[in-house]
């Protein structure tokens, strides 16, 4: 019979913005879960061919493992979580170590920005001279002195394969993941214990069954984050920056991330734009003072490279990964043909300059140092 229970020590090496319904940080599952669920899909993507519809397409496995409440398929999920606590967020406003956070600079001589306020802007809002406003950062859990323990139970029909996929998804979320606001940026990276789970992936060949050549990742039929990418170095996946030291506390890993994200900006941004569109959208959007005319401000694109912060024991490692994938159709659809063009003829060389440029930080999982 298939193991149905399994426990894992849950916590984070950055501060997590995890809001409730009144958008304050508490210990929550539907985070969790989605988690779970979006790095599960890159472990089931290739065993349907990356097919999302269809009566064999990703859609319908998901339905079935996480459960569905669509009139043509309702049923109950196979997977469920348990946390030990449902405690609030203990790091305040009142108590955020704002003379303890580095800054980085921006484009002009002398202008800088805090790396918490680059990387947070959302959660941590910004002072406004106009508005008579101070700057506020909403309530987040404090990476330093809480801690909880995430129970997962399967149905017990749920199959060994299903199980197995769940226990997989987990292991690359830990690797990998975060949750709560700007998670993507860092925040929020979690760390999950237990069930032989390393802390870090220990080579390139463990990542081999989630890896796709990444030249080949941006057709309009992957518009999703359905693989890590590869190219002729191996996975698109950096663990610790170049001269190997950990970080002695998270603002100092929140810096360096800063640094990171605001170099390959810069190097997206040396390929400027057409009418539109610009190569820094094409990393995340919006953008600050980029706006794209067809898309307005409402439109979203989640960023695909990640970077997460992960607790080895002996210090703080940054880490980051790629999960390329083309602009989402319903979006692409919008622009003029000049830009559609403009963005198949760039966006490799686009990212193939980022991926350079964190090469000049970090060190490639699996490179000889």
């Amino acid at each position: 019979m298939a193991r149905t229970h399994i426990e894992y020590d849950l916590s984070f090496a950055t501060p997590a913005f995890v809001g409730d319904a009144a958008q304050q940080a508490q210990w929550r599952t539907p985070p969790l879960k989605a988690l779970i669920r979006q790095w599960w899909r890159v472990v089931k993507a290739p065993q349907v061919s990356f097919n999302v519809d269809g009566p064999y397409g990703l859609r319908v496995h998901e339905a079935q493992l996480f459960g569905s409440a669509s009139d043509k398929q309702a049923n109950q999920s196979l997977v469920k979580l348990r946390l030990q606590d449902w405690a609030g967020g203990r790091l305040e406003n009142s108590t955020w170590p704002r003379q303890e956070m580095g800054k980085i600079p921006l484009g002009k001589p002398g202008q800088v920005i805090r790396a918490d306020l680059y990387l947070g802007f959302g959660p941590i809002t910004p002072a406004s001279s106009k508005k008579g406003l101070a700057e506020q950062v909403r309530r987040a859990i404090d990476p330093q002195k809480q801690r909880n323990k995430l129970s997962v139970f399967f149905a017990r029909t749920a199959t060994e394969n299903q199980i197995d996929e769940v226990r997989q998804a987990i292991q690359l979320a830990s690797w990998f993941g975060g949750i709560g606001s700007r998670s993507r940026n860092g925040w929020g990276s979690i760390t999950l214990q237990g069930d032989t789970i390393p802390r870090l992936p220990p080579s390139p060949n463990v990542l081999a069954a989630y890896c796709q050549p990444f030249r080949g990742c941006f057709t309009l039929d992957r518009d999703w984050p359905h693989a890590i990418g590869k190219d002729e170095l191996g996975p698109l996946v950096w663990v610790g920056r170049r001269d190997g030291a950990p970080f002695r506390n998270w603002r100092e890993a929140v810096l360096f991330l800063a640094t990171v994200r605001r170099s390959v900006r810069c190097a997206a941004k040396r390929f400027g734009r057409n009418q539109d569109i610009s190569a820094n959208q094409l990393i995340a959007y919006p953008v600050t003072q980029s706006n794209n005319g067809k898309w307005g401000n409402d439109e979203r694109i989640a960023g695909s490279l990640r970077l997460k912060v992960v607790e080895t024991g002996q210090g703080l490692v940054p880490v980051a990964v790629h999960l390329p994938c083309a602009v989402p159709r319903v979006l692409f659809d919008k622009l003029s043909s000049s830009d559609q063009q403009w963005i198949n003829s760039h966006q490799l060389d686009i990212w193939v300059a980022v991926h350079r440029d964190i090469d000049q930080k970090m060190n490639r999982l699996g490179a000889a140092k």
